[in-house]
């Protein structure tokens, strides 16, 4: 493997920019070979060799300068770590102690008190039965008859208190070990990952150190080479090999020492079990033959079972047979499940872009980097589940035409969906269903909980499946009141899952399904006050909220125009329906809106030659984005078409043009994944991000106001000073440069071609 294609693909993706620019230094000297001119004047070929040699020792020094100080702030920073880690394993380590010495003692503690109790209440009996005297009892022995048995009650009466208070100290103290023992685990656990995170970060850092050391190195080889010179190895010794990235072993030590604490304190001295916790995840994620087997069985069968069910449906279709079934009643039925499948090959399809363009998807959703699903392994999850859809789609129709129990199949095809992902099974990649279990819980506990990335990227999922939560509706309605075999069917005849006889239920139908399409945007608008009350920043929270509850006029609307329909011959007499169709104009303009500027970054007046897009962009083609810009509108926009069909078709075509237009904002959805993950990975990278951040303890406001205190003042930051001094010197370099440049167009031309030296003629001048 040739070296520009190790660095790119053992980069970092977060901190792309602070890497040496290899390719473009390597390309400046093949274009400065060919470039050179062709003339019998030695003299003429070493002062252009001269002035092209110093352009690019210029460039080297100015990318050695980078990644020293890239390398000082991020051994800065894990210097911080290690010593904020490194307090919080010691103080978990002390108070591990203390509440293991807290309950030997209270154990003991509670054995002596429960003994003194028992001699108090003896003493007590004691000193009452000590009241009356030996001749008052022997002189009327039915009053101590009657004393005795109330002695007796009494005794009783203590001892069985005694005993209560007792158990129930014990409960108690028992409650609270728990509680301090599950405390403890969840301390532990936080620690464990802080630890696996803040030893993958030191990796990369160790990698970074390599990658410029290799890349100084190859490149410098390669100038000797074509100058024909051992400058560049005069360079690499007095420049590269002393300079701080390359001689400092920090990283290393704190790499030793990570890996003994953890062991020593996290995994009780075992060394094997502790290296495997903290293994770090190859940089090129590699895929196992096995899952890519079974993802090309499973796409087999797919195109096998796709021709066979069009036709299928086609035939039984266009032939005069009656069926049992309704049509409306199978699209129903099954569509949900169809798109939920898709959506999940889709999101295979996204992961796939994301890794081969850079866009570190694990880091944005902060998942386990050492156990997390692939690409194919999500494809494969989605081919798997479609055949299921496609062989119960397939049996539904030939047990319709044989006249058997057919909606069985609809039913299974649900349950085993959620069998399969609720079942507690530690096997069908258990840690990822908890992980998307979890998430869900987040989401639909909205607002009690704090909104990160993956949530509310996955609740803007659910917002493109408004009408699943309608056939949510139907679906439970049918299989409860309206199949063959329903349990509730006696109780309502005039069939309410499809009420179009009856008025009452009609309007109670419509209510329900329009509440229950509300629900995401719902999720989505708690989401954002929650965010709001976490940050206290209006915008975009408030804003953003305010797009979601723009979902809520529109179905507001839309209810309106349904329960006074009657009153009007068709909707285009009816007002409501023009009040709709203007909050549902408003509301789209809206979403879009928000989907160019605020999910993916784009119009930025900044975008320099990436017209309409932004300065920075990720994947290859800028026709990508283009493309993009025009589906996400027209699709947008798509719910026009309904209009043209207003009251002029039958139901089952109405349901059929809701299905289309699902699987176009399914779609929809599935390319806005790719731009607003890159938009978020742009995000990370300018704050050059490349690990979680687990926090132990948390950040206090008065530490806040401290930082932003620092930030504020002029002089706050160290670091601005060396800022001023960098600038200067950049200054000084313009001018040396303008005076070797000026007198040679084509190492004008040359220079040009990198992205971080690039003077402007202006700037020479």
């Amino acid at each position: 493997m040739k070296f520009a294609e190790r660095l790119a693909a053992h980069i970092t993706p977060e901190w792309n920019s602070q890497y040496i620019k290899y390719d473009e230094m390597k390309e400046f000297l093949y274009q400065y070979e060919q470039n050179a001119p062709v003339q019998d004047d030695e003299h003429l070929l070493q002062r252009y060799f001269a002035r092209a040699d110093e352009i690019f020792f210029q460039f080297c020094d100015k990318e050695l300068i980078k990644i020293n100080t890239f390398f000082a702030e991020k051994l800065a920073e894990a210097q911080r770590k290690f010593e904020n880690l490194k307090s919080e394993l010691k103080d978990n380590y002390h108070l591990m102690n203390r509440k293991k010495d807290r309950s030997m003692f209270k154990s003991s503690k509670l054995k002596v008190d429960q003994d003194d109790d028992e001699d108090e209440a003896r003493t007590k009996l004691l000193e009452e039965s000590d009241l009356k005297s030996p001749r008052t009892l022997g002189s009327n022995s039915s009053v101590s008859v009657r004393n005795r048995g109330q002695k007796s009650s009494v005794i009783s009466n203590v001892l069985s208190n005694t005993g209560a208070q007792t158990i129930k100290q014990r409960l108690i103290e028992k409650n609270r070990e728990r509680q301090q023992k599950n405390k403890q685990f969840r301390k532990e656990n936080d620690l464990k990952l802080a630890f696996s995170e803040f030893y993958l970060s030191l990796i990369l850092l160790q990698n970074y150190q390599t990658l410029n050391f290799t890349g100084f190195r190859k490149i410098l080889k390669k100038h000797d080479k074509i100058f024909k010179t051992d400058r560049g190895a005069e360079w690499h010794k007095t420049y590269v090999e002393t300079a701080p990235f390359y001689t400092t072993k920090k990283v290393d030590i704190f790499i030793n020492d990570v890996v003994n604490l953890f062991t020593q304190y996290l995994e009780n001295g075992d060394r094997e079990r502790a290296m495997k916790r903290l293994r770090v995840p190859p940089f090129e994620e590699k895929q196992s033959p096995w899952t890519t087997f079974r993802l090309g069985l499973s796409m087999g069968m797919i195109f096998v079972l796709l021709p066979v069910t069009i036709l299928l449906l086609i035939f039984t279709y266009a032939s005069n047979n009656e069926l049992s079934f309704n049509w409306k009643i199978a699209i129903k039925l099954y569509r949900s499940p169809f798109f939920i499948i898709m959506h999940i090959f889709f999101i295979g399809i996204n992961s796939y872009g994301w890794s081969r363009s850079g866009v570190n998807h694990v880091l944005i959703f902060e998942i386990d980097p050492r156990n997390h699903l692939t690409y194919q392994q999500l494809l494969e999850l989605g081919s798997f589940l479609g055949t299921f859809w496609f062989l119960s789609v397939i049996m539904f129709v030939i047990s319709a035409y044989y006249n058997l129990d057919y909606y069985i199949f609809p039913l299974s095809l649900v349950v085993f969906l959620l069998v399969f992902l609720i079942n507690p099974i530690p096997q069908f990649q258990f840690s990822s269903r908890n992980w998307i279990l979890g998430i869900l819980w987040k989401i639909f506990s909205a607002p009690f909980y704090p909104v990160a990335f993956a949530h509310f990227w996955l609740a803007d999922q659910l917002t493109s499946f408004e009408f699943l939560f309608a056939d949510i509706q139907f679906f439970s309605c049918w299989f409860l009141f309206q199949a063959q075999w329903a349990p509730l069917k006696k109780l309502f005849p005039d069939s309410p899952c499809i009420p179009a006889n009856n008025r009452n239920l009609s309007c109670t139908f419509n209510v329900i399904s329009l509440l229950l399409m509300c629900l995401p945007s719902w999720l989505r608008f708690m989401q954002c006050l929650r965010r709001f009350k976490d940050t206290s920043h209006a915008f975009p929270h408030l804003v953003n909220a305010l797009k979601y509850a723009t979902t809520f006029f529109d179905v507001g609307a839309l209810s309106l125009k349904y329960h006074f329909s009657e009153m009007y011959e068709s909707d285009w007499e009816s007002p409501f329906f023009y009040i709709w169709l203007i909050v549902k104009f408003i509301a789209t303009c809206y979403k879009l809106v928000w989907d160019f500027k605020m999910d993916w970054g784009f119009f930025d007046k900044n975008a320099g030659e990436n017209k309409f897009l932004r300065e920075v962009i990720v994947y290859s083609s800028k026709n990508y984005y283009y493309f993009a810009i025009v589906q996400n509108f027209l699709l947008r926009f798509l719910w026009l078409v309904r209009l043209y069909d207003i009251g002029l078709k039958g139901e089952t075509y109405k349901d059929l043009v809701t299905t289309l237009l699902g699987f176009f904002e399914v779609f929809r959805r599935f390319v806005w994944n790719f731009f607003r993950l890159e938009n978020e990975h742009l995000n990370n990278c300018g704050q050059f991000r490349a690990v979680r951040d687990i926090s132990i303890s948390p950040i206090q406001m008065t530490d806040l106001s401290v930082i932003e205190k620092m930030m504020d003042d002029e002089d706050g930051l160290v670091n601005r000073n060396h800022t001023l001094n960098t600038l200067n010197k950049q200054n000084n370099n313009l001018t040396i440069t303008k005076r070797i440049m000026s007198r040679h167009g084509n190492l004008m031309n040359l220079s040009r071609r990198f992205n971080t030296f690039n003077p402007s003629e202006s700037e020479l001048e």
